[in-house]
């Protein structure tokens, strides 16, 4: 296995932990910006009641804390997603990976081991990708009433392509070094 694989226990963590942070800041500027913009305008309307000091004072707070808490609650939501689906393509990836080196065949208890996972979750995820790719997962049963997913040699084609761009790429770094040492050692049989 390639020494360029990500790391199947922090894909995406950053994303879903900063996007559920953002969320965070997003209802408190929301909240704390409200409420102060209510009580700002409650005072000054106190202080002034003929005026409308509290209200040209009170409603521009709450107009932006409703429009920065806003923006703040769907950028979050938008980057946890993305944390999240990082995550399962990553996870996907290392499930087609671990198959293609275990005769195209995985248990929920081998991905679980693998990349880190509660065995539940690992069989949530392989019955999900055997519903989203029933072409190229398949549950199985054992006749000794096992189960194991099988996945078929497409479903492999993306890591299979991967490594042969790799493949590729070692065999033209070392013709290219095989070539330079040949003409390097033409070059001293001239002189």
């Amino acid at each position: 296995m390639p020494l360029v694989a990500k790391s199947t226990n922090l894909a995406g963590k950053a994303s879903i932990i900063g996007g559920s942070l953002t969320r965070v800041a997003g209802w408190i500027i929301l909240a704390g910006g409200t409420a102060f913009g209510l009580m700002m305008l409650g005072i000054l309307q106190a202080i002034f009641p003929a005026g409308f000091a509290g209200w040209a004072v009170g409603l521009p707070i709450i107009a932006i804390a409703v429009t920065v808490g806003a923006l703040l609650l769907r950028g979050g939501k938008s980057l946890e997603s993305s944390g999240v689906a990082e995550q399962r393509d990553t996870h996907t990836s290392a499930i087609f990976q671990l198959a293609e080196h275990n005769q195209n065949t995985v248990t929920a208890a081998q991905v679980a081991a693998a990349i880190g996972i509660p065995t539940q979750t690992a069989d949530e995820l392989l019955t999900s990708l055997a519903k989203a790719q029933p072409d190229h997962v398949v549950l199985e049963v054992s006749e000794e009433g096992n189960v194991f997913y099988r996945v078929s040699a497409r479903g492999l084609s993306r890591v299979a392509s991967f490594d042969e761009k790799l493949r590729v790429a070692q065999e033209a770094a070392v013709n290219d070094a095989a070539e330079s040492v040949v003409e390097s050692g033409a070059l001293r049989g001239r002189t």
